[in-house]
């Protein structure tokens, strides 16, 4: 395991980071996870994990940079889980995804992606959290639930998926299940699964212009999941899209914003 230290300006305030690397399941980038110290820190840490193929880091262009630095401001501890690939310079990819998917994921499965995230949270519970929360975006949403039906102290108070079903709509099945990581889902993840889920709460968020997963099946996963119906909840984000970064087209940080008020108005 590699710790580095690196002090980033990111707000009007500056918080300390630091940069873990923990032994990764595959390839040779290891396990990239980043962390914020909130300046007044009042005891609840934030693991936040990424979809298919993508990325979670403190770069600039990054989406789960903002909301980490939403969280560290509200007093949470936010670690950014960055799984294990092949060739870490996603950026030099930018106009080329499908050979930034080749190159860096070729030969992944999912059990290596999960594997991935479980030591990701295995390090953040070494941090001893007072209260914990498990924030998955996309495939990342049915990790965050595959993590929390393992057995967890704390047990989670919130998983939160955003933009997760089981099922995708028609033209995503037909054309990106045979991808690297999402060829193997359906091998290891069903809705029986589930039924082991240790969370105080469950919250799901849609874009309303998510294009790969149904209102109906977002619904369906959520009904699915072993709590009280009073403590399920069901968002939508008008306007998003599916990664939950652009409203009506365009780039718009407030939708992260708007999903966290959400989150702490159901603690009000």
């Amino acid at each position: 395991m590699r710790r580095l230290f690196f002090p980033h300006i990111l707000t009007n305030a500056s918080f300390k980071d630091e940069v873990t690397i923990l032994p990764g399941s595959f390839g040779l980038t290891g396990v990239k996870l980043s962390r914020l110290f909130p300046c007044a820190p009042n005891g609840r840490h934030v693991l936040l994990l990424h979809g298919v193929h993508s990325s979670a880091n403190l770069s600039p262009r990054n989406k789960f940079r903002h909301l980490a630095i939403l969280l560290a401001q509200r007093g949470m501890t936010p670690w950014l889980c960055e799984t294990s690939r092949k060739v870490a310079n996603h950026d030099a990819y930018i106009d080329d995804i499908p050979r930034w998917i080749e190159d860096a994921f070729r030969g992944k499965n999912f059990q290596n992606e999960f594997d991935d995230c479980a030591a990701a949270l295995e390090h953040v519970l070494q941090a001893r959290p007072a209260s914990l929360w498990i924030w998955g975006f996309s495939l990342g949403g049915i990790t965050a639930l595959a993590l929390a039906c393992r057995a967890v102290a704390p047990v989670p108070d919130k998983v939160i998926v955003s933009g997760t079903g089981l099922i995708s709509l028609p033209h995503i099945e037909n054309t990106m299940m045979d991808l690297p990581i999402l060829s193997t889902l359906r091998e290891t993840i069903n809705a029986e699964m589930l039924d082991g889920l240790k969370a105080r709460e469950a919250v799901s968020f849609r874009g309303a212009n998510d294009h790969v997963f149904s209102e109906a099946a977002c619904r369906d996963l959520l009904a699915k999941l072993p709590l009280p119906n009073e403590n399920k909840r069901f968002y939508t984000i008008e306007g998003a899209d599916h990664s939950l970064k652009t409203r009506n087209g365009k780039h718009d940080p407030k939708i992260m914003d708007e999903m966290l008020s959400l989150l702490c108005q159901d603690e009000a």
